[in-house]
């Protein structure tokens, strides 16, 4: 699969394509399961020593099912020698933090030597919340687990996770891409170099769409294909544009709606009757 990203190509293979897959699926997963997370513990008692244990009841029935995804993926790529408590045991334990990122809040959450265990209202919906993110980072973590039992298991068509040598990489020649410090006639290959060593920077994609555009929507289906979304991002590009454009007072609105519409095909920008509608309702509202 190759996309074409204003005139950078960046191919993902078979190998690369499979890794992305099995990183997605879990990603979603995740996701999923933070925010059922999340609505389980809200409705938990104030006491902090109840709202732990109801926090780790969950996460390890939640944590099952990604072992239990995880085995599934496996069977996919025809690797059956590996049940759940062996990759649980094997594969995934050295990624799964939960518990003692826990502890550890909960310690700092109730001062030593306070007896009382209950929390306020906002103290419980900070721990929930961070304890949410405790929980996604061990659930999409497994995907890394799956990768381990097949690449140590001999199986080919799958590519490794970005390394730290590629992350620094890519995080240097953005750098010096943001700083202005690559030559104009060495920028295509340069943005090309930047995604396909860690194509898994969302900031790279909405710098990349704010600078240069997304005429064409490869860089939205480049995002949607790793497991991201840039229509928020673009949405509020076009309420940022909208703004300056009131504040310009040019009281041409015909000018200004031209305007607004060239800006939402320049950054790929669905909808853009949406927003030149909005232009004349201000315009509207200012003259009466």
């Amino acid at each position: 699969m190759i996309f074409d990203i204003n005139g950078a190509l960046v191919e993902f293979d078979e190998n690369k394509d499979n890794y992305n897959k099995v990183r997605k699926d879990f990603k979603f997963l995740a996701k999923s399961l933070e925010d059922k997370f999340c609505e389980n513990l809200f409705d938990t008692t104030l006491n902090i020593n109840i709202l732990s244990k109801n926090s780790i009841d969950l996460y390890n029935k939640y944590i099952d099912i990604c072992v239990r995804k995880g085995v599934e993926t496996l069977i996919d790529f025809k690797l059956i020698s590996i049940d759940k408590n062996t990759f649980k045991e094997q594969y995934c334990l050295k990624y799964l933090n939960f518990e003692r990122f826990l502890n550890n809040k909960v310690k700092q959450a109730i001062p030593k030597g306070k007896k009382n265990k209950y929390l306020t209202y906002k103290s419980l919906n900070s721990l929930v919340v961070e304890f949410s993110k405790y929980l996604y980072d061990d659930c999409f973590n497994v995907h890394k687990a799956v990768i381990d039992s097949l690449l140590s298991n001999g199986v080919k068509n799958i590519s490794s996770p970005i390394s730290c040598d590629d992350i620094n990489l890519s995080n240097a020649l953005f750098n010096n891409y943001k700083d202005g410090f690559i030559h104009k006639i060495d920028e295509v290959k340069v943005v090309s170099q930047i995604i396909s060593t860690n194509p898994y920077r969302i900031d790279v994609y909405e710098y990349l769409i704010k600078e240069d555009g997304d005429f064409n929507k490869e860089i939205e289906k480049l995002v949607n294909y790793l497991g991201y979304d840039v229509k928020e991002y673009k949405e509020n590009l076009m309420d940022i544009y909208i703004k300056n454009i009131i504040e310009q007072d040019n009281c041409d609105v015909e000018f200004d709606k031209e305007k607004v519409e060239k800006y939402a095909k320049y950054i790929g920008c669905d909808n853009e009757s949406i927003y030149t509608t909005r232009i004349e309702a201000i315009y509207t509202f200012q003259n009466v």
